[in-house]
């Protein structure tokens, strides 16, 4: 009995071998690339985030502005804002009280609620 040194379907697999290696070839060329589909779920990733910093700005300017219509034409939310800052009204007196020394410091006052 002898042995073949070659396989006879060996010219048959040939085609099947390059089909797959250009298969390979695409797959690793539309994963990896520029603008592939890993640098598009990267990009979909960072929109998502940026979308998110976008309407968390977007809020507190909403805010900012809503206070400064305040600051513009409430006398309450004025007066408010100069006795934070430490003015007084024309002819009132202030007084000063000395903290003691074995007090608690208190906690800073809570800003008030944003009108919806």
């Amino acid at each position: 009995m002898t042995i073949p040194l070659r396989d006879p379907n060996r010219k048959k697999r040939l085609p099947l071998y390059i089909a797959a290696a250009l298969v390979v070839a695409a797959v690793f060329i539309s994963l990896f690339r520029d603008m592939g589909v890993v640098d598009s779920w990267r990009l979909h990733k960072t929109e998502l985030q940026l979308r998110g910093e976008v309407e968390k700005l977007r809020q507190e300017n909403a805010l900012l502005k809503r206070t400064v219509e305040d600051l513009r034409g409430n006398p309450a939310v004025i007066e408010q804002e100069a006795r934070r800052i430490g003015l007084i009204k024309e002819g009132e007196n202030v007084i000063v009280v000395p903290r003691r020394q074995d007090a608690r410091p208190q906690a800073p006052p809570k800003p008030t609620a944003p009108r919806p």
